[in-house]
Formats: structure tokens, C-alpha cells, sequence
């Protein structure tokens, strides 16, 4: 039996690999700095020393590198033969990633012009990555727009009215006119008459509510989404505020207007909600209980009353407030800006629940 070691498939013995020429070791360092897209010709300016080695010398060096992995030729524009560290499919995942990131940001169909700017060397042949755009349309995570030029969302043509007016209301009531406006203006090129069914359909369905009402003899038409559909009280603001200014010359306190709106509720805790929800518009939630004690209007409720309106709309899950972990540490004053509910517990931060 023979004792010799077993042979590669070319029939040569196992051992080291070659040692790369100097052109190619000079080659890959350049690669290494920076992966291109590079043509020979870039390389040769960026080669590190002089003279510089002829172009045939470099494309040699980088067929070198081809045959061991270390560099990968890539089609350019025009038939250009461009060479990288990286081989197309790492250019492709990373291009079509930045596709997807743009056209979930963006508020309406992007220029497919646009996408491969961004997303693309402008000396790669974009043919792989309109591949690669077409397997994600395949999937689901893109869709084409029609027009002059194409263009792509992540949204189809039959299903984006429906969402950019959802979106458009968000924890809003609009007035239906003002409602569509804002839309058309995130959204161009679609008919009044789509836009209208769009609103209907959304009606029909429930997912929005439409309220219509007679305030100051006007009549007018709002829109809201059904989970926020308390957003339409905002609609009365105008007319409570000048209830209450009736009532405060009458002599009746806001805590008491506060009880009479709440139903006989806990006194203030309506208005303590209202003013969060405001006060949220302002400063995106959590906020500090603090804060919100500092609020204008509520400067007439006591201590005691914020803390037991607060305390009420916790119990009927209305807000969620942060406990603070380590209220025995604080002095006595810090503890005052804080709610409690006298039983040792302590809340630092206070957000409404939508």
C-alpha cells in the first residue's frame, strides 16, 4: 500500500499556499483601506509609492487576487470592469436594506431614480440591484408606483390612501375638509373622487368616526380615528372654556366645574387627564408628575386633589404612573412633587394611556 500523502484534485501535494507577488500584496492593502468599487486605473493613482506599476501589472495583480477570494470583479456602467473586497452579494444585502429603510421613511412613493442614488455606486451597473428590488416586490416589501417614471413604496397603490389617512389623523379630530388636505398633501396624484371613497371606506368600516356638530351655528363635520375617538372633546374646548368663564363670574371654583364635568367623579381628574393630554402635544411622554402640577390650569386643585385625581386614574387605568423607588431617601420637599397615595407609595413620572 502507498504511504504518500493524499493529493488535491489538480493532482499537487498538500502544502502552503503560494506567497501573493508584491503587486498583489500592494493591491490588497489598497483594498483593504477602502473596498471601492475601484477600476485599475483608480488603484494605480492610490498606489502606495512610486512609480506606480503599469495597468496591466495591476490588473494582473488583481486576477490574482480573484483566483484567491480576496478580490471580486464587479460589472460597471458601460461594460467598466470594477473590483472590490467585497463580493456582489454583500453590496447587493447592504444596497437593498438602504431601499427598505428609505421607503418605510418616506411619506409617499420614492423616484426609483432616487433609490438607486442613494443606495447604489454610481459606477455599478444597476442592473443586480433592480434584481434585488424586484425579489423584494416579489415578497411583498416593495411595491411599484405607475407614472412617468417608476418609482416604489412600501406601500401599494390600492392600499396607501387607506393608511396616509390614518396616519394623517393619528390621535387627532379633524375637520373632514382639513383631514383630506393634509393628506393630499403627503400623498400627490390621486382624484378627489378616490380620496372621498378612501374616507368613506374607512368610515363604513369603523375604524374611523365622523362626528357631525352644531357649534357657534356652524355645522361641521369631524373625523377621528375609533380608538381615539376622545379626541373629539377638543372640539368643545371653545365652549367649556367659555362655560367656565360664565361659571368663575358666577363664583363657582374650577374644582367644582371640575366634579360637575367628571360626573360626580373624583373632583379634577377630567381636567387633570385633559391637561396631560395636552401637556404630552408638548413633551412626549413619560413626564415627570411635576411637570404637569405646574400646568396653569390646574394651579387651583391642591395638593391633596391632584394627588387623588391622579391616584383615581390609575385605579380605573386611564394613566400609568412610575412608582420611585427610593422616595425614603429624598427630603421632604422632594417627596411634595411627587404623588402619593399615603400609604408609603410614591410616583415620580405620569403618561396617559391611549
Amino acid at each position: 500500500m502507498s504511504e504518500t500523502l493524499p493529493l488535491f484534485s489538480n493532482g499537487a501535494a498538500a502544502g502552503p499556499a503560494p506567497v501573493l507577488s508584491m503587486h498583489a500584496q500592494a493591491v490588497q492593502a489598497v483594498l483593504v483601506e477602502s473596498r471601492g468599487p475601484w477600476t485599475a486605473a483608480g488603484i494605480r493613482k492610490n498606489w502606495p509609492g512610486k512609480p506606480a506599476p503599469k495597468l496591466a501589472e495591476i490588473t494582473a495583480a488583481l486576477e490574482e487576487l480573484e483566483a484567491r477570494g480576496a478580490a471580486h470583479r464587479l460589472a460597471g456602467v458601460r461594460g467598466t470592469a470594477l473590483w472590490s473586497s467585497a463580493r456582489l452579494e454583500i453590496w447587493l444585502d447592504e444596497a437593498g436594506q438602504r431601499v427598505m429603510e428609505m421607503v418605510r421613511g418616506a411619506p409617499g412613493p420614492v423616484p426609483e431614480k432616487k433609490l438607486l442614488a442613494a443606495a447604489w455606486p454610481k459606477d455599478l451597473d444597476a442592473a443586480p440591484l433592480r434584481g434585488r428590488m424586484a425579489e423584494l416586490q416579489q415578497a411583498g416589501l416593495l411595491k411599484p408606483w405607475p407614472g412617468k417614471a417608476p418609482a416604489w413604496w412600501h406601500l401599494g397603490p390600492q392600499e396607501a390612501l387607506g393608511a396616509v389617512l390614518l396616519e394623517t389623523l393619528g390621535q387627532r379630530a379633524l375637520l373632514r375638509a382639513q383631514w383630506v388636505r393634509e393628506a393630499k398633501a403627503r400623498l400627490k396624484g390621486r382624484t378627489a373622487a378616490e380620496w372621498q371613497k378612501a374616507c368613506d371606506e374607512l368610515i363604513t368600516s369603523g375604524r374611523v368616526v365622523a362626528h357631525v356638530a352644531r357649534i357657534g351655528g356652524k355645522r361641521m363635520e369631524a373625523c377621528v380615528r375609533a380608538e381615539r375617538r376622545a379626541a373629539l372633546l377638543e372640539l368643545y374646548s371653545p365652549v367649556i372654556e367659555r362655560l367656565k368663564e360664565e361659571w368663575r363670574r358666577l363664583g363657582i371654583r374650577d374644582g367644582d366645574v371640575a366634579r360637575f364635568l367628571a360626573g360626580g367623579g373624583e373632583p379634577g381628574a377630567e381636567l387633570l387627564l385633559a391637561e396631560l393630554r395636552r401637556l404630552e402635544r408638548e413633551s412626549p411622554p413619560p413626564n415627570p408628575v411635576a411637570l404637569l402640577r405646574m400646568r396653569a390650569a390646574l394651579a387651583e386643585m391642591t395638593k391633596e386633589e391632584f394627588d387623588r385625581a391622579a391616584l383615581e386614574l390609575l385605579r380605573h387605568g386611564r394613566v400609568y404612573m412610575a412608582p420611585h423607588d427610593h422616595a425614603m431617601r429624598l427630603t421632604g420637599e422632594e417627596r411634595r412633587s411627587l404623588v402619593t397615595d399615603g400609604a408609603g407609595h410614591y410616583y415620580v413620572s405620569i403618561t396617559a394611556r391611549h
